[in-house]
């Protein structure tokens, strides 16, 4: 009742909807026929609150009757293609009863918070909504701001509702006789979220739908920024470390005529048409490079969402930035020289520009390898959450959706299918392992209500122990020679929660959303723990309660490993001479299970990516380095082998100079990595250890890809003839 007692209630609130999923449904038209799982319901002020266009319809009639649906594009070319389905009817389920659709409207797009195919009147399910009990939370209630309105206000009128509703409700369900014993055991609040923040806020749970975190978005803004500052430095660093071949150059312009100005703005000039020329390229390789860099990251990114206004200024901004950033530097650095000097041969560099260039060097090392560490440690982590030991056996485990659809055959058909030479076993319940339990409230018998604790529950039939291979602490499983239609099977860490000793034989009382119901279920066996739902989250309390019936959830079957193919094959075709009516859905749960993880997969990826762009601009900026080093110092090098040095003793002085850099580096490195990798692997209740070998493995491969870098210019200065570097002497 939330979101009328606002609009009634809170003068702020302009309007206020109801948002709710209620599982998969089954929609037909003809013999096109789909399981949907995105189908909303929602008020008739949907279209009033959100700004989702309408291609066909009218915001102000499309939901207000009773059975209507209005359908996207893509769902309404898959239910009626070619045709306008505006007035036709879907079938719903296998009964007579039918949706219309009244409107059409443009797809959702990628970056919406709301994710959904088609939305349907909610006042469809009056008869079961019609209750003003505040204990049931399966509804989304999204509210409108007046424009005079503040957050304030609606905060504070939310706090009234809880006084005035929400807690007289609680009150009456536990039978508690005064206020105050129950705000002082317990905590109840309504937290309002402005829609902008909600992808980017993990701290709220149960949000319809996954959340981002700013963690991944300021690390990767970072992390590009970092790279283009270094790629100018870069260049500054390659010009600079030529800039022996200009010198001349400069010294006969400033000669013939050329001031300073002049040829600094020459020098801008060069430096901004390169980057210019840089931004061209890069968008040309973009829109080659970014459907195969899509599929790889597993997003679906396109150039047209730059090419707009403000990312055009954008990108000529960006330009007329990097080449002014990076040719200012050597425009004036070039534009110094003293054409005398020079022309004589004998310029020299600052005394301070070498320990710059080192610094930058060591800066893109330390880069290289903090990155490189990172893509150890969470590519690890993503295997590590993928394989991991639950507690259960996860391969070979079959999945069908809707088992509901055979009615009162599926004991039958359970039967029939486990006899199967390829099926070890079978059973059904209402979630699979991995995450989307109900929440019941629960507390042993003899104490109070108040000390319920809100558990994970799951329904299940006959052998979901066998078939999921749990191990049973004590106690014993579900068993068709007991009466156990109010027993429950929980585990330890429930024990442990609710304060149970010796729990076999006790008695967990379950509570409803009716004053005085409650249901009695005896604990006939202990399950071991094991990691029921995503492995992010801490192993929680749960409680496993005998499936009567045929309801809405899942059927799991336990294959050999061989033939899986024509095993599959030889249930679907059982499957369908059950039930024509709903297709047969199906996947392997350990195939699934990587779906839940792949933000992590994509931050892996992600890094992959950042350790070669990082580690090939170290090597870069080693090359610059050394090339510096043997352009200003040949006749040092030529004194050296005329004095008798010998190549080995001269690449292993560089070699030496390399390697201190690569250690400088690392030790910076391997402590920001240590820190990073801790604050981000602390979202995970599950996570791998930090291992020396990420740190080691890091600065190994970096330190044999720094020496191949700089191998060049070291095998020539050790070859170089002394002569032919002291000739000019």
């Amino acid at each position: 009742p939330l979101a009328g007692t606002m609009v009634r209630e809170i003068p702020d609130v302009e309007s206020a909807i109801r948002v709710a999923r209620f599982g998969a449904w089954l929609l037909r038209n003809d013999t096109i026929r789909y399981n949907e799982d995105n189908l909303i319901f929602s008020d008739a002020a949907f279209f009033k609150v959100f700004s989702f266009p309408l291609i066909k319809g009218s915001a102000d009639e499309v939901l207000v009757n009773p059975n209507s649906v209005v359908l996207c594009e893509k769902a309404a070319q898959r239910y009626f293609p070619g045709t306008d389905p505006v007035g036709r009817r879907l079938r719903v389920e296998n009964d007579s009863t039918y949706y219309t659709v009244t409107g059409i409207m443009k797809d959702v797009p990628e970056n919406s918070h709301l994710q959904f195919d088609m939305v349907g009147a909610i006042s469809t399910y009056d008869k079961m909504l019609h209750n003003d009990r505040w204990v049931v939370n399966y509804l989304y209630t999204y509210f409108l701001l007046s424009e005079v309105g503040t957050i304030d206000n609606v905060n504070n009128g939310l706090n009234k509702i809880v006084d005035n509703y929400v807690v007289p409700d609680y009150q009456e369900l536990l039978g508690l006789e005064s206020k105050e014993s129950f705000t002082q055991n317990n905590y109840y609040q309504f937290v309002s979220q402005p829609l902008t923040d909600i992808h980017f806020d993990s701290s709220i749970a149960g949000n319809s739908a996954p959340v981002g975190k700013y963690f991944y978005l300021y690390l990767f803004i970072v992390l590009a920024l970092v790279i283009l500052v270094l790629s100018c430095m870069n260049f500054i660093n390659m010009v600079t470390a030529h800039s022996v071949h200009r010198a001349r150059e400069v010294g006969i312009r400033k000669i013939s005529g050329s001031d300073r100005p002049s040829l600094i703005n020459q020098f801008l000039l060069e430096s901004s048409l390169m980057a210019f020329l840089a931004m061209a390229l890069a968008l040309f390789l973009t829109e080659i490079a970014l459907p195969s860099f899509s599929r790889f990251i597993g997003l679906h990114l396109s150039l047209h969402q730059l090419l707009n206004s403000e990312g055009i200024i954008l990108l000529v901004v960006l330009v007329l930035a990097i080449g002014i950033i990076s040719g200012l530097y050597p425009a004036r650095y070039l534009s110094s020289y003293n054409p005398q000097s020079v022309l004589r041969n004998q310029f020299s560099d600052h005394p301070d520009k070498g320990h710059f260039r080192t610094g930058l060097t060591v800066l893109q090392l330390f880069l290289a390898i903090g990155v490189l560490t990172m893509t150890l440690i969470v590519q690890y982590q993503f295997r590590f959450l993928v394989n991991k030991n639950r507690g259960y056996d996860t391969e070979n485990l079959l999945v069908i959706r809707r088992p509901d659809a055979l009615t009162n055959k599926l004991d039958d058909f359970k039967d029939r299918v486990v006899k199967f030479p390829g099926v070890l076993s079978v059973t059904n319940a209402t979630t699979p392992l991995g995450g989307g339990f109900l929440r019941f409230p629960f507390h042993p018998e003899g104490k109070p209500a108040t000390t319920s604790y809100s558990a994970p529950t799951l329904y299940v039939s006959y052998h979901f122990d066998s078939t999921y291979r749990l191990k049973m602490a004590t106690g014993r499983f579900f068993s068709k020679s007991s009466n156990d239609s109010l027993s429950c099977v929980i585990n330890e860490t429930a024990v442990k929660a609710m304060g149970i000793e010796d729990p076999i034989g006790k008695t967990l009382v379950q509570l409803s959303d009716k004053p005085g119901k409650t249901t009695k279920h005896r604990i006939i066996g202990i399950v071991r723990d094991f990691n029921f739902e995503t492995l992010e989250n801490p192993i929680r309390p749960l409680v496993i309660l005998f499936l009567p019936g045929n309801y809405e959830g899942y059927m799991t079957l336990r294959l050999s490993g061989e033939n899986q193919e024509n095993t599959i094959q030889s249930i679907q075709s059982l499957w369908e001479q059950y039930t024509d009516a709903y297709p047969f859905v199906h996947y392997f749960l350990d195939e699934d299970r990587q779906d839940y993880y792949k933000p992590v997969q994509t931050t892996a990826r992600i890094f992959i990516l950042l350790s070669f762009v990082t580690t090939l601009m170290a090597c870069l900026s080693l090359f610059a380095l050394v090339a510096f080093y043997y352009n200003r110092k040949q006749r040092e090098i030529g004194i050296l082998k005329a004095m008798g040095a010998s190549e080995l003793n001269i690449i292993f002085r560089r070699t030496v100079e390399i390697i201190v850099l690569v250690l400088m580096a690392s030790i910076a490195a391997w402590i920001s990595a240590y820190f990073l990798a801790n604050y981000w692997l602390k979202d995970y209740a599950n996570h791998i250890n930090l291992n020396v070998l990420f740190f080691f493995g890091a600065t190994f491969l970096i330190t044999v890809l720094s020496l191949a870098a700089v191998y060049y210019h070291t095998f020539l200065a050790a070859h170089a003839n002394p002569g032919t570097l002291l000739k000019y002497e």
